[in-house]
């Protein structure tokens, strides 16, 4: 990093770099030109360069203290991109009435191009992973996107099993039929797996989207396997006894019966009871259903 800022070149694309700043900017604004070179590991050359053809375009604005923030142009940017995204009509009423039901909070990301990313998360209701929010876009590694992954061709599900741990993808690919034959995945972790989980999702999602940090991005994402959690067989869901449940998950279909969307609650609880992981399951369903018959109207 030290080698590249000293030569006023990175090993990323101009465009990956422009981008950089824009993330960077999002999450931890305002922020000064050297504050955004240091963080991405850029020269200060290189980082004024682009923050002055972004300010023209007004899509950073500076701030008398020489800081800047984003700017107005990225609003209106944001909305379109939010209008076009492929989501049910009336998804955010649909997942708010959701978390009522189930008392934590819920999640609908779209998982498409090896991409898993966040297009609507409740607010207020339950509890979402620190750093969860609409837009953040993860590389498509198991056990994320599983639901959806269940109802892929075979050369998707290979690739998604090469993520995971090789003592782990039997385990994950008898997971895959569970969920093709329930329509749910249900994951159990311990209590202490749970506030590891909140870390470093964290921490993942303060981490650019840039080629320099994609290593480092993997192995936090590969952490978050690790204590992720196992997706529980039909058998051990129907036993008596309470079970630690972190999320469960469902898929959601397109008009072409594709599976496109990913639909998760996170109870994020130690202690489940059977008539508790019912009712979890049930509503969860129910409103998947409920969301891919919506799309199928349009």
């Amino acid at each position: 990093m030290t080698e590249h800022k000293a030569r006023g070149t990175s090993p990323s694309p101009p465009t990956d770099r422009a981008v950089s700043i824009v993330e960077t900017l999002a999450r931890s604004a305002p922020a000064t030109s050297a504050d955004l070179a240091d963080a991405l590991g850029l020269s200060r050359s290189t980082v004024g360069s682009i923050l002055t053809a972004l300010r023209e375009h007004g899509w950073v604005r500076r701030l008398p203290d020489l800081s800047y923030v984003l700017g107005p142009s990225l609003a209106g940017i944001a909305e379109k991109a939010r209008r076009a995204l492929p989501v049910p009509d009336g998804l955010d009423t649909h997942i708010e009435a959701l978390a009522g039901r189930v008392g934590c909070g819920v999640a609908l990301s779209l998982v498409e191009d090896g991409k898993l990313t966040f297009v609507a998360i409740t607010e207020g209701i339950g509890h979402i992973p620190a750093g969860i929010e609409v837009g953040l876009t993860l590389p498509m590694q198991a056990p994320g996107g599983a639901t959806v992954v269940a109802f892929a061709d075979s050369t998707v599900k290979r690739r998604w099993l090469d993520t995971a741990p090789v003592d782990r993808r039997t385990q994950l690919e008898n997971g895959l039929a569970e969920i093709i034959e329930s329509g749910v995945g249900v994951w159990g972790a311990a209590a202490a797996d749970i506030e590891r989980i909140d870390l470093l999702t964290q921490v993942l999602s303060h981490l650019p989207n840039d080629p320099a940090s994609r290593p480092l991005r993997g192995r936090v994402q590969g952490a978050i396997t690790a204590v992720g959690g196992h997706l529980y067989d039909s058998a051990t869901l129907s036993c008596a006894q309470d079970l630690p449940i972190s999320y469960l998950s469902a898929p959601v279909f397109d008009s072409t019966g594709r599976a496109l969307w990913e639909l998760q609650i996170g109870p994020l609880c130690p202690a489940v009871s059977p008539e508790e992981r019912e009712h979890y399951i049930r509503e969860l369903k129910d409103t998947a259903a409920e969301l891919g018959s919506i799309r199928q109207q349009r």
